[in-house]
C-alpha cells in the first residue's frame, strides 16, 4: 500500500515535459543570400531537433551542443527570401516553441561590437548598413559612424519593438540621436507618432556639410537586457511614412503612391486578388532599393477617391452609397466633408480605417442632415478609429472626417465605409501550436466571433492536410460562440510541423461568406495582458 502511495505521489509531483521556449533570438535577422549564425536563448532548448518559420527562403542547421538556455542556429537566407519579417520557432518530441520574429533584409550586415558607446569607440560602416545589436545594461547605448555630405538624405531607422526586443516584461523603447564630429546632437528621435512602429525612432537626415557623424541608439529610459535586441538600418534609403490611396476594391487594380525621404514621385500598381485578405501590405521597389512595409486595406465595396476640394460644407464632395472613400488630411488642420444620397430608409454605417492600417490618425467622423444639421458624432469606436450607425430616412446627408488634434500631411489618409451594415465573422483558433501524436487525436477550439449582424452557422473546413491525418467536420450552430475541431493522426502518419488551413464558411444576405482562422499569442507587459496575431495555427505531429 505505501509503495502504491508513493508511486501515486510522484506521479502527481513529477514535472511533465516541457516543450522548448524561446526568450529571444540574436542577430534577428540577416541579409538575402547569406548565412548567419543566431543565438536561441531561452529554455527547454537542449533536445531542439527541428525548425520551422512560416515563411519562405530561410534553411536552418542546428548546431551541436549548446544547454536547455542556449543553441546556435545556422540559417541561410535565400537570395530571393521575401523581405520582411518571417515568425520562427523549434521543436522537438515535447512540442513547438513559442515564436520569435527574424528579419530579412536587403543591405550589408554587421553585428556591434562592445565597447561602442562615445564617438571614438563607435561602429564605423559604409552606407547602406544594418546594424544587429542589443541593449545589454542599463547605461548602454550603442554608436554607429557614417560618412555623409550635403543632398543626402540619410535614413536611420531602428527596429526594435518590431523585432520583439523586450527589456524584462516591457518592451524596448528606443531613443535616437544623430551627432557631428564635435558632439552636436543635430537630430533626434524617441520613436515616431505612427501606431504602427510606436517605440521604434525613424529620422531622416539631411547632413550640413561632409563630414562624419554618429548615430547613438539606447533605451530612453536607460534600461538594459541581453533580450533587448535591435536592427539599424542606416543609409540614403527609400522609406516611406504614408501611401496613397490607403486601400482598395478585391479584384481591382490601384496605383500606389509612396511619401516619405528618398521617395519622390514613387508609384507602384498593384492588382489586388479576387480573394485577399482584408489587409495586406505592400511596398514600393526602386534603384535604391525597396521600402519598409506598409499596410493596406482591403474591401468588397466600390471604391471612391476624395477630390482636394472637399474642405467645407458647401464644397462638399458627392459620393455613391455604398463605397469606400480613400481620402487623406492634406494638411493640419484639414476637414474633409462628404455627401451621399440614401433612395430608402435604412440602417447606414459609416466607419473609419486609419490607426488600424498603420498611420497615425486619431479620426474623428460627424454624421449631419441636408442642412447640416449635427445627427451624431463618434471618435474612438475601434481603437483611435470611429464609426457611426444610424437609422436614416431617405435623403441627402453630409460626413465630416477630421484628426482629433488637427493633424494632417502625407502620413494621414485614410478609409471612410459609407454602407448597409455588413454581417461578418471572424475565427479564432487555440492553441497556436497544438501537439498530435502519431495513432491519436487532438482537439483545438474554434471561436466564433460575429460582426454587425452575422447570425448563421459557420461551417469550418481544413485543407491541405499531408496523408494520414484527418480532420472531423464542423459545424458551429448560429446559436453557439464555439465548437471543437478534432484532429487525428494514424500511426503511419509522417511526423514534423505544419501551417493548418482553417476556414469558416456561412452565409448572410445571401451572400456566402469565407473567412480564415487567426491564432494569437498572449504575452504579458509591465502587468497587462496583450495578444499578438500569430500566422497558424502550427500543428506538430510527434513520434508518440
Amino acid at each position: 500500500m505505501r509503495a502504491f502511495l508513493l508511486l501515486l505521489l510522484l506521479a502527481v509531483t513529477a514535472p511533465a515535459f516541457a516543450a522548448p521556449r524561446l526568450s529571444h533570438i540574436y542577430p534577428a535577422g540577416g541579409q538575402r543570400g547569406t548565412t548567419v549564425k543566431l543565438t536561441f536563448s531561452g529554455g527547454e532548448l537542449k533536445d531542439i531537433t527541428g525548425f520551422y518559420t512560416t515563411g519562405t527562403g530561410l534553411t536552418a542547421k542546428i548546431d551541436p551542443g549548446g544547454d536547455a538556455a542556449s543553441r546556435t542556429v545556422a540559417i541561410t537566407v535565400a537570395p530571393d527570401a521575401p523581405l520582411g519579417i518571417q515568425q520562427i520557432r523549434v521543436y522537438d518530441g515535447t512540442g513547438l516553441s513559442n515564436p520569435r520574429y527574424f528579419r530579412v533584409g536587403q543591405w550589408p550586415e554587421q553585428v556591434e561590437a562592445e565597447p561602442n558607446d562615445s564617438p571614438k569607440e563607435a561602429l564605423k560602416v559604409d552606407l547602406p548598413v544594418t546594424v544587429n545589436g542589443r541593449i545589454q545594461q542599463g547605461t548602454d547605448r550603442d554608436g554607429v559612424t557614417f560618412h555623409a555630405k550635403p543632398g543626402e538624405t540619410v535614413v536611420c531607422e531602428v527596429e526594435g519593438l518590431r523585432v520583439l526586443g523586450q527589456v524584462g516584461n516591457s518592451w524596448l523603447k528606443g531613443y535616437m540621436e544623430i551627432q557631428d564630429a564635435d558632439g552636436n546632437v543635430l537630430a533626434e528621435s524617441q520613436g515616431t507618432p505612427d501606431d504602427y512602429y510606436r517605440w521604434d525612432p525613424v529620422i531622416a537626415f539631411e547632413p550640413p556639410k561632409a563630414g562624419d557623424y554618429t548615430v547613438f541608439y539606447r533605451d530612453l529610459n536607460w534600461r538594459g537586457a541581453a533580450m533587448a535586441v535591435y536592427r539599424l538600418t542606416v543609409g540614403t534609403v527609400p522609406h516611406a511614412v504614408g501611401i496613397f490611396p490607403l486601400g482598395g476594391q478585391r479584384g481591382a487594380s490601384c496605383e500606389i503612391h509612396f511619401d516619405g525621404p528618398n521617395l519622390a514621385g514613387a508609384a507602384q500598381k498593384i492588382t489586388i486578388p479576387a480573394d485577399a485578405p482584408d489587409n495586406l501590405d505592400v511596398a514600393f521597389t526602386g534603384p535604391q532599393g525597396a521600402t519598409n512595409l506598409r499596410p493596406f486595406h482591403v474591401s468588397a465595396l466600390p471604391d471612391a477617391v476624395q477630390n482636394t476640394k472637399n474642405q467645407t460644407h458647401e464644397s462638399a464632395q458627392m459620393v455613391p452609397f455604398p463605397c469606400v472613400v480613400s481620402g487623406r488630411l492634406a494638411v493640419d488642420g484639414s476637414r474633409d466633408y462628404y455627401r451621399f444620397r440614401l433612395e430608402k430608409p435604412q440602417k447606414v454605417v459609416l466607419e473609419v480605417f486609419s490607426r488600424r492600417v498603420g498611420t497615425p490618425m486619431d479620426a474623428e467622423i460627424i454624421l449631419f442632415d441636408r442642412n447640416g444639421k449635427l445627427l451624431q458624432v463618434n471618435d474612438d469606436a475601434r481603437g483611435r478609429d470611429c464609426r457611426i450607425e444610424h437609422d436614416l430616412p431617405a435623403g441627402d446627408y453630409l460626413v465630416r472626417v477630421r484628426d482629433i488634434d488637427d493633424r494632417g500631411g502625407p502620413a494621414f489618409p485614410y478609409r471612410l465605409v459609407l454602407s448597409p451594415p455588413q454581417p461578418a465573422f471572424d475565427l479564432l483558433a487555440t492553441p497556436d501550436a497544438p501537439k498530435l501524436a502519431r495513432g491519436a487525436n487532438v482537439s483545438l477550439t474554434v471561436k466564433v466571433e460575429r460582426r454587425d449582424g452575422f447570425d448563421g452557422d459557420v461551417t469550418v473546413i481544413v485543407s491541405g492536410l499531408p496523408p494520414g491525418v484527418t480532420a472531423a467536420p464542423l459545424t458551429i450552430a448560429k446559436d453557439k460562440k464555439e465548437g471543437a475541431l478534432t484532429l487525428t493522426a494514424t500511426a503511419d502518419a509522417a511526423p514534423g510541423p505544419l501551417r493548418l488551413s482553417i476556414r469558416g464558411a456561412g452565409t448572410a444576405n445571401g451572400q456566402k461568406i469565407s473567412v480564415t482562422a487567426r491564432a494569437i499569442e498572449t504575452y504579458n507587459i509591465q502587468g497587462t495582458a496583450f495578444q499578438r496575431g500569430l500566422i497558424g495555427p502550427i500543428l506538430l505531429i510527434t513520434e508518440k
